[in-house]
């Protein structure tokens, strides 16, 4: 391990904040005032990443047309992570030795008026490193006796990104817009479909990954060096999400059936399919087994290393080309996610739940290491109480 840092890297918020997501953008199937609270245990294989989280999440009626949710997360981040660089020899995963503490919160206004609910909603995250700020408007709106439901949305994230070794923060900035349509097409089946197109600039590089190079100094003589990826400022993102819900009377049970396609400005095309079972046992007991896979192309200027690319580091300019990167989450590969969740309800106002899933990840380039690509088994328990 080369270098020690107390900070959560980029590379990492995207697990870190998962289940958290699970809680504040999914509502409570049931009107009433409600919350809830889960613990989770994010666990890498070989001792690498160990995340644990804290979530509290609720809903309050304020009035019969205005509700407020609230929802926080505490995380902790321990162990070690690659940093992009393959060695001195190009032969060896290089890792750095990460810690941190992430809190953040959500809340949520939401407004009722006959066939229309609105939602205006405030986010913000801290780490030590990191500071994010969201704003987002949303609408569902219901048509045809309520089977047909309608709903758009736009949101806007500011982040400021400021690690020890920068001599001042550097800003980005999201914009996404949002429409989708869902339809019941008969007593049993729900069927939705939505997209997303989203805008990224500023400073979109992880500023803890490096990439490795062996410079010629002199005709025939090189010299190692570690050197900061350098990405584009700028990235636009489309997603086309398509889910299907369907009950089975006779069976007392249900599938949920998601297909998301993803494109980007720098190259990446992903497909992802998830797959989940709930299945009742008699009248408190309910299990839920899962499936998704995952497949990801490469970015355009994702390299093991600058080895043989012409590109020399001391040349580049923010925002402008050559870009390159050896961040392990911009290669080509493929993921497997393999879960069972148990729901027992205690009551009609309390519930409980715990589940596992086992998460494997594989490159599929033929160069990068698999030592790079991480597996991890993770584990949530939460419980709900409607009142």
């Amino acid at each position: 391990m080369n270098f020690v840092r107390l900070s959560l890297p980029t590379s990492l918020r995207v697990i870190a904040f998962g289940a958290y997501l699970q809680i504040a953008w999914v509502k409570p199937t049931r009107a009433e005032d409600h919350l809830s609270v889960k613990w989770q245990d994010y666990q890498e294989d070989d001792g690498r990443v160990r995340v644990l989280s804290k979530y509290v999440g609720g809903e309050k009626a304020i009035t019969q047309s205005l509700a407020l949710r609230l929802h926080g997360v505490h995380d902790t981040i321990s162990g070690a992570t690659p940093t992009g660089s393959n060695g001195r020899n190009g032969d060896e995963t290089v890792l750095s030795e990460i810690t941190d503490v992430r809190e953040a919160g959500v809340v949520d206004l939401d407004w009722t008026n006959g066939i229309h609910k609105t939602s205006f909603q405030f986010s913000h995250s801290k780490e030590s490193d990191f500071l994010s700020k969201g704003y987002a408007i949303y609408n569902t709106s219901e048509y045809n006796k309520r089977n047909t439901g309608l709903s758009y949305g736009l949101s806007y994230i500011d982040d400021e990104i400021e690690p020890s070794f920068f001599s001042e923060a550097r800003e980005k900035e999201s914009l996404d817009a949002y429409v989708g349509i869902s339809q019941v097409l008969d007593p049993n089946t729900v069927a939705s479909l939505n997209f997303t197109y989203s805008e990224f600039d500023g400073y979109l590089s992880d500023p803890y990954k490096s990439i490795a190079a062996n410079l010629e100094v002199l005709p025939g003589f090189f010299l190692f060096q570690e050197t900061s990826e350098h990405r584009p400022d700028e990235r636009l993102r489309r997603i086309w999400f398509a889910n299907v819900k369907r009950f089975f009377p006779g069976l007392r049970a249900s599938v949920d059936f998601d297909y998301r396609f993803f494109s980007d400005s720098w190259g990446i095309e992903s497909h992802t399919f998830d797959f989940e079972w709930y299945q009742k046992i008699g009248d408190a007991f309910t299990l839920r087994p899962s499936y998704r896979y995952y497949s990801q192309g490469a970015a355009d200027f994702y390299y093991t290393d600058l080895n043989g690319t012409g590109i020399n580091p001391l040349d580049t300019e923010f925002g402008r080309g050559p870009f390159y990167s050896a961040d392990y989450r911009l290669a080509k590969m493929e993921t497997e996610t393999f879960g069972l969740k148990a729901i027992y309800k205690l009551s009609e106002a309390v519930s409980l739940d715990a589940s596992w899933e086992r998460y494997e990840m594989k490159g599929r380039d033929g160069n990068t290491s698999d030592e790079a690509f991480p597996s991890a088994d993770i584990l949530t328990l939460g419980g709900s109480w409607w009142f």
